[in-house]
């Protein structure tokens, strides 16, 4: 072997090496940007349910208030308290299979 090609494979071998290099970089900023994204989810999706279901509740709840007026006097606690009792039914199950774990 002569010079030449030992000087060539060393050259071979410092590009291979800054080329690992940079697609460990890209790896680990590809990783971190991930796991930023999953953590930002989690509190998007945690807030969303922490304040979303209290304001669906009461905009709910206001809508019916709203439309009471209009009904028949003689069945307006089945139109009031058949969907309020629905309402918190179906949010009472979401809350229960709920998990912080699956966030």
């Amino acid at each position: 072997m002569t010079d030449q090609e030992l000087d060539s494979l060393f050259v071979q071998s410092a590009q291979k090496k800054q080329m690992v290099e940079q697609i460990n970089r890209q790896v680990m900023k590809t990783v971190r940007r991930d796991m930023r994204m999953k953590i930002v989810r989690k509190w998007v999706k945690l807030l969303g349910i922490c304040f979303g279901l209290p304001l669906m509740v009461i905009a709910y709840l206001w809508m019916l208030k709203q439309g009471v007026p209009f009904l028949p006097q003689e069945n307006m606690w089945v139109t009031f308290i058949v969907p309020v009792l629905t309402l918190f039914g179906l949010s009472g199950k979401f809350l229960h299979d709920f998990s912080v774990a699956d966030l």
